[in-house]
């Protein structure tokens, strides 16, 4: 009578490294403890994040917000379609986020007050394989599959004033917060003889920043914007217990508009993140390098629809990822566009923007290429 092989055995027969090792991901561009989509709206997007700085709804500068004279909500769906190219394989993955929520009210004459949700890491991903494996002394089919389900989000309440119509500055307060959770099972066509295997590990997190900002308007066709956040402590969590602590990464970004030409606003804006802060969080295989971002795009009045105003964009960005790919740096070249309409008598708005990003690592000695379409859906209502 052929015995069963149970979870331990198993694991102890076919080798399996530690729990941690399973962060390893199946894409290039969740790595470690994931993607960052950017904390951009739609509208940024479409101008390769050239109006982050000076847009409302992307929680990146808080003095943006004192642009909101009216009460405004604003939502956003994003789905993205990956293809990872690994020398003569392929596969394909999708993952719908929902990257950013928020909402801002006036609050006394020159001031206002707002509160966002945004995706800051995300870092759901499954992968799939079959190998034959030596259990035991048998040549068995195994089935592995690993799916991760979690992010790192950012809970932002802000405050931003305007000075005058030259200056506006603004403040805020970050909470981080979310949980990784990781599904690793094993499967055997012969069920009779092995028992599948499953384990699965939960990580939460918690972490704080605060940071700063100010938008410059020196002439009624040039516009400055500066930020910067401060990161404080982040720790994760198991069960009840703190599995290790780092620091959320510092960031500084500046942006610059042009709107000399009528109808037209030409962006562009560059930031670094100091991803290297979080090291210590997890794993040594998950390593983090401070990176540079950049970008540039444009906002054009389009053609009047149905008696309604469009908004063309276009834009492109380039930035290094985070989290390295078997020791390499992973670059992102993003370059999309897209549209908005107004509608409800010009109280609420609907933006699209659609990216084709191609993502790469920075060695040549790996034969692995990523590419992704990012369609961004965003809906921002004045009640």
């Amino acid at each position: 009578m052929m015995r069963r092989i149970h979870l331990v055995t198993a694991l102890l027969l076919l080798g399996m490294p530690a729990l941690s090792s399973l962060w390893a991901q199946g894409t290039l561009s969740t790595q470690g403890f994931g993607y960052p989509p950017g904390q951009m709206s739609t509208r940024s997007r479409g101008t390769g994040g050239g109006l982050g700085q000076f847009d409302p709804d992307s929680p990146i500068n808080p003095a943006a917000i004192g642009n909101s004279s009216d009460p405004r909500v604003f939502l956003q769906y994003e789905p993205e379609f990956r293809r990872l190219s690994n020398g003569e394989s392929a596969s394909n993955t999708m993952t719908a986020r929902f990257p950013v929520a928020s909402a801002s009210v006036p609050f006394a004459r020159r001031g206002s007050l707002g509160a966002s949700f945004s995706t800051f890491l995300d870092r759901s991903s499954s992968t799939t394989s079959t190998q034959d494996q030596d259990i035991a002394g048998q040549t068995v089919p195994v089935t592995e599959r690993t799916e991760i389900l979690g992010a790192i989000n950012d809970i932002r309440l802000a405050a931003g004033y305007v000075i005058s119509s030259r200056i506006q500055i603004g403040i805020a307060g970050h909470v981080y917060t979310g949980q990784n959770r990781v599904l690793f099972s094993q499967s055997f066509p012969d069920t009779l003889r092995f028992s599948d295997v499953s384990q699965v590990s939960t990580l939460g997190f918690t972490g704080y920043a605060a940071s700063a900002g100010v938008l410059l308007r020196p002439s009624r066709i040039l516009g400055f914007g500066l930020s910067a956040r401060k990161g404080g402590s982040i720790e994760s969590r198991s069960g009840d217990s703190v599995a290790s602590k780092a620091n959320i990464p510092d960031r500084i970004g500046a942006a610059v508009s042009y709107e000399g030409l009528t109808g037209v606003s030409f962006s562009a804006h560059a930031s670094r993140n100091l991803w290297s802060s979080l090291n210590g969080l997890g794993s040594t295989a998950a390593t983090a390098v401070d990176t540079w971002e950049g970008g540039m795009g444009a906002e054009a009045l389009g053609p009047r629809i149905i008696a309604r105003q469009t908004v063309l964009r276009l834009g492109a960005r380039y930035r290094t990822l985070p989290y390295l790919a078997a020791g390499s740096e992973v670059n992102e070249l993003s370059i999309g566009g897209g549209f908005g309409v107004q509608f409800f008598r010009n109280r609420a708005m609907l933006d699209m923007s659609f990216e084709r990003a191609s993502r790469k690592p920075d060695s040549g000695s790996i034969d692995a290429g990523e590419r992704a379409f990012i369609f961004s859906f965003g809906l921002r209502v004045r009640p």
